[in-house]
C-alpha cells in the first residue's frame, strides 16, 4: 500500500500513529518473502510510546505470491477457471495509480508514503481465544485489566487503513469540535461501518471516504458557523470551506455509536502517571556543577 497523503492529513494522528505498524508489518513481509514464506498478523498494537506485532509465519509458495498484493500496488492476482474446474492464479503488473496531483479536498499538493502492509492488522479470532484466556487467568496477570480494554477494542476495529480524531478535522476547518458520538452517528446513518481506535483515545475507524468524513464536518458547520472573516484568504481551510457537502449528515444518535467495550465501560486506553514517568530533564548547557572538596 502507498499512500498518498495532502499536508492536511500528514499532521493528523490518523497517519502518524498506524502508519509504525504498516511499515513494520511490511518489512516483516518482506523479509519473509526472502525464505519463502508469509505472514500472518495475530495482533497488531500501538501502546504507550511503542508498538507490539505477533505473527505467525508460514511457508507456502503460492501464497507468497499474494503477498505482493497486501504490501505494494505494483501487482495484482487474477483467478481463473479451467474447464476442469481448477482455479489458475496469474500474477500481473497492476493498473496505473488513479491519483491527481492534488487533494480533491482541499488543494494542496499530494505526497507518497510508503510502501506499507495493506492488510488486516489483527485476527479476530486469535484475539477472541487471548481474551477467553485472560478471563480465565486474570490473577495471573498484573495489567489484566488494560489488556482485556485494548484487546476488546482491538477485535472490534473495522478493516480500514487508519483513524482519525474529531478534534484534528476540526481545526482543519477552524470549527468548534463536534461531538464524537454526532459523528459516529452521522457515518453510521450514511451507510458507513465506524469503530474505535486501540491506538489513541477519542478517535475513529471508519469504511467512509475523506470526502465523506468533511462532508459530515461540513454539515455540522452549518448548524455551528465558523466566521470566514477571521480565517486568511490562503489558507486551506478557506477551500475545504468553499465545498458544499456531499450529502446532509444526520446526527441523531445511532445505536450503533457505542462499541460494547463503550457499553461495558472497559479500561481501553492507558493513562499517564501523574509523576515520574517519561523522559527525564533535558540538560542544561552551562549548568555542570562545579566539584568541592567534598568530591575528591
Amino acid at each position: 500500500m502507498v499512500v498518498f497523503l495532502s499536508k492536511r492529513s500528514i499532521a493528523t494522528k490518523r497517519y502518524v500513529f498506524l502508519a509504525a505498524l504498516r511499515l513494520l508489518l511490511h518489512t516483516l513481509s518482506t523479509s519473509a518473502s526472502r525464505y519463502g514464506r508469509y505472514i500472518e498478523p495475530l495482533v497488531s498494537l500501538s501502546i504507550d510510546f511503542y508498538i507490539r506485532i505477533f505473527v505467525r509465519v508460514k511457508t507456502a509458495p503460492l501464497e507468497v505470491k499474494k503477498a505482493l498484493t497486501m504490501t505494494s500496488p505494483l501487482g495484482r492476482v487474477v483467478e481463473k477457471s479451467s474447464a476442469a474446474g481448477n482455479i489458475n492464479y496469474l500474477f500481473k503488473i497492476q493498473h496505473g495509480l488513479n491519483v491527481t496531483e492534488k487533494c480533491p479536498e482541499c488543494d494542496s499538493v499530494l505526497h507518497m508514503a510508503g510502501p506499507m502492509w495493506s492488510g488486516p492488522l489483527h485476527d479476530a479470532d486469535f484475539v477472541s481465544k487471548v481474551l477467553d484466556h485472560l478471563e480465565a487467568n486474570q490473577d495471573k496477570y498484573g495489567t489484566a485489566v488494560r489488556m482485556k480494554g485494548m484487546l476488546t477494542v482491538a477485535q472490534e476495529e473495522v478493516k480500514a487503513p487508519f483513524y482519525f480524531t474529531p478534534a484534528k478535522i476540526a481545526s482543519f476547518f477552524h470549527c468548534t469540535t463536534p461531538p464524537l458520538e454526532d459523528i459516529a452517528s452521522a457515518l453510521l446513518h450514511a451507510g458507513h461501518q465506524v469503530s474505535r481506535s486501540h491506538a489513541c483515545a477519542g478517535s475513529l475507524k471508519t469504511t467512509a471516504s475523506r470526502e465523506d468524513v468533511h462532508s459530515v464536518f461540513r454539515s455540522w458547520i452549518k448548524l455551528n458557523p465558523v466566521k470566514i472573516e477571521n480565517i486568511s484568504e490562503t489558507s486551506p481551510a478557506r477551500r475545504l470551506l468553499s465545498k458544499e457537502p456531499s450529502f446532509a449528515a444526520n446526527f441523531t444518535k445511532h445505536p450503533g455509536s457505542v462499541t460494547l467495550s463503550g457499553k461495558t465501560k472497559l479500561v481501553r486506553y492507558q493513562e499517564n502517571p501523574t509523576s515520574h514517568w517519561g523522559p527525564g530533564t533535558k540538560a542544561v548547557s552551562g549548568s555542570k556543577r562545579k566539584r568541592t572538596k567534598d568530591d575528591i
